[in-house]
């Protein structure tokens, strides 16, 4: 089933709205093509999926958990470099997410893995790291890296509901990869050095594309189809191929011009004061996310970079809890939206070092 949306993958036609014959159409143009080279390709997608199945099945058969492919891979803004991200789904377990259950499943995974290794070189680096969310690590001789964690269900949730998104118009894809690498550039996406995970970016991405364009790109999901992403729904009935029937966006802004748009949107954001909110197409006040009453919500993760996540209303961001890291990141937004502002130039934000 997963592999036969191989072909849906890969973006191959140019829209034909991508030149408009006006000042954009470099920057547009040079968005698009940053895009088309740096996508997760039909191969890369066949050759996870070809492992997915291999290690579904072996799971299924001598562990009986359920599998579920999460992340990047599937929710439509995957890159070359992209990992495989997987979840198990203990079934006579309810979703409750506790970690040491978690690092239970994981080792009898490790173990698994390790029984199946006939040729001692399928599995390398298989790695048990007990973190917050524990992850079982490992590369496999088809050359994917593999992350796999444990009934972490709203990673599950926020993958249907982001590619969802990801197809509800032509310029959300480019528009999140592009804004992905402009972070790697600039050494601001790695939420292990207190900076900016990929959903999150991807997240600042859809909600300025809610807020901050009038009309909106987008509409609210959550909010316009509330029984397709409850947060209390059934994992199993998830449909992880939806694809949704959505009145074409009224907005017609050029691809270049939003990118300028979306720096400058962050440049002027109330971050002191207000998160970033998906679930209802809004920003809210950071103290009443900090009193939302939900089991993982923490007040003190609500510091420096809010954004809620849409299901279950934890900060996504909670990584960038330095303030001299936080005050990087700001002057990275401003100094791209100056540099992309003044030369309408995609190399400007991509050739320069901010200290």
């Amino acid at each position: 089933r997963y592999l036969a949306r191989s072909q849906l993958v890969e973006v191959r036609d140019t829209p034909t709205e991508l030149v408009t014959g006006t000042k954009w159409d470099h920057l547009s143009s040079a968005v698009w093509s940053k895009f088309i080279s740096n996508q997760q390709t039909a191969k890369d997608y066949v050759n996870k999926m070809t492992l997915f199945k291999h290690l579904y099945s072996n799971i299924r058969v001598y562990l009986r958990y359920s599998v579920f492919v999460v992340g990047s891979t599937f929710n439509g803004f995957g890159t070359t470099s992209s990992d495989l991200d997987l979840c198990l789904v203990i079934r006579s377990q309810q979703l409750v997410d506790l970690r040491a259950d978690a690092i239970y499943h994981l080792v009898n995974t490790l173990r698994l893995f390790s029984r199946i290794n006939y040729t001692g070189t399928e599995f390398q680096k298989l790695e048990l790291i007990e973190a917050k969310v524990p992850l079982l690590k490992f590369r496999h001789s088809l050359g994917v890296d593999v992350d796999l964690n444990c009934n972490n269900s709203v990673g599950i949730r926020n993958t249907h509901l982001l590619q969802c998104y990801s197809m509800a118009d032509w310029r959300v894809k480019p528009l999140v990869l592009v804004v992905k690498l402009w972070a790697q550039y600039h050494q601001i996406n790695d939420a292990k050095n207190m900076t900016i995970s990929s959903y999150s970016l991807a997240l600042m991405v859809i909600h300025f594309l809610q807020c901050g364009t009038q009309p909106a790109v987008l509409p609210c999901l959550q909010l316009d189809f509330p029984d397709k992403f409850k947060h209390d729904q059934e994992i199993h009935e998830i449909n992880m191929l939806e694809n949704l029937e959505l009145p074409p966006s009224r907005n017609t802004q050029p691809l270049g011009e939003l990118l300028l748009q979306f720096f400058q949107y962050y440049n002027n954001f109330n971050f002191a004061e207000e998160a970033i909110c998906v679930r209802l197409g809004s920003t809210l006040p950071i103290e009443r996310c900090r009193r939302f009453p939900s089991p993982k919500n923490e007040p003190r993760a609500w510091s420096f970079l809010c954004i809620e996540e849409p299901f279950d209303h934890t900060n996504t961001a909670r990584s960038v809890y330095d303030q001299e890291k936080f005050e990087h990141i700001r002057k990275v937004f401003t100094t791209s939206y100056q540099q992309l502002r003044d030369s309408l130039s995609l190399d400007s934000i991509f050739h320069l070092r901010v200290a």
